[in-house]
C-alpha cells in the first residue's frame, strides 16, 4: 500500500474478509490478492443483455416487460451506477448497482441481477447477496437518496424445456430482501479496525493460506 493513498473498500472486498481475514488484510494492505482461477464469463455476458434490455425503457412509466407488474416502481432515469462514500481522509467505501427503482413515493430501490444454476424460488438467499443489499442500501442514503428500506433481487434461471428450437426459456424471479443500513456501517468499521491492526490469523478454511503454508513448510524441510 503507498503512503497516504486512500483504501477503497467494496462490497466484494468484504466478502473476501468473511472467508478470510488475512487475505483480506494483504489484498488492502499490501495489494497481494488471492489468485483468480478459472471462472466462465457467462454471467458477465448475461449482465450485460440483461442491464441493455433495462436502458431501453429507462425514462418510460412502465418497467421492461419482463418484470412489469411484479414490483409498483420505475426505472431511475437517469442512473446513477456508482456510489462513494469517503469515511475519513484514510478510508473510504463504493459500490456499484446493476439497477436502481423508484416507487411512488420517491424512495429508492437498489436493485441487483443475479444468473443462477437453481432454481432461486426454492432456496434462501446467500448472506453475501443480503449484505450487498445492505451495503448499496447505506451507500444511496450517503449520498441523499431516501429509501424503501429494502433492495430487490432479480434472478434470471434457464429452465427446463423439450422445445428450445422455439427459443430457450428463462424464468425471472424478483425477490424483496429487508435492507439494514446499520448492519452495513457496522461490516464497513469492523474491515477498517481489521486493517488498522497487525496481519491477522487466518480462516482455517481457507485454501489459499493452506497452501501457502504447506509450501512454507516444505521449503524449509527441504532447506
Amino acid at each position: 500500500m503507498e503512503e497516504n493513498k486512500k483504501i477503497w473498500m467494496s462490497h466484494s472486498g468484504l466478502d473476501v474478509m468473511d472467508r478470510c481475514p488475512r487475505c483480506f488484510w494483504l489484498m488492502y494492505r499490501k495489494g497481494v490478492y488471492q489468485p483468480e482461477g478459472i471462472t466462465s464469463r457467462l454471467p458477465d455476458r448475461f449482465d450485460r443483455i440483461i442491464k441493455n434490455y433495462f436502458n431501453k425503457f429507462r425514462g418510460k412509466e412502465k418497467l421492461p416487460p419482463l418484470i412489469d407488474g411484479k414490483v409498483q416502481a420505475k426505472l431511475e432515469s437517469p442512473f446513477q451506477e456508482k456510489y462513494f462514500y469517503h469515511i475519513n481522509d484514510k478510508y473510504g467505501f463504493w459500490g456499484k448497482l446493476d439497477e436502481c427503482f423508484i416507487n411512488k413515493n420517491n424512495l429508492y430501490i437498489p436493485v441487483d441481477f443475479k444468473t443462477s444454476s437453481s432454481d432461486p424460488r426454492e432456496k434462501e438467499i446467500f448472506q453475501s447477496y443480503q449484505n450487498q443489499l445492505d451495503e448499496y442500501t447505506f451507500l444511496l442514503e450517503q449520498n441523499n437518496k431516501k429509501t424503501a428500506g429494502f433492495g430487490l433481487l432479480i434472478f434470471f434461471y434457464p429452465d427446463d424445456s423439450d422445445s428450445l428450437e422455439y427459443g430457450f426459456p428463462m424464468v425471472v424471479h424478483l425477490q424483496k430482501v429487508p435492507t439494514n443500513t446499520q448492519r452495513a456501517k457496522e461490516r464497513i468499521f469492523k474491515a477498517i479496525n481489521l486493517l488498522e491492526g497487525d496481519i491477522p490469523k487466518p480462516a482455517l478454511n481457507c485454501p489459499y493460506c493452506g497452501w501457502y503454508d504447506k509450501i512454507n513448510k516444505t521449503l524449509n524441510n527441504i532447506s
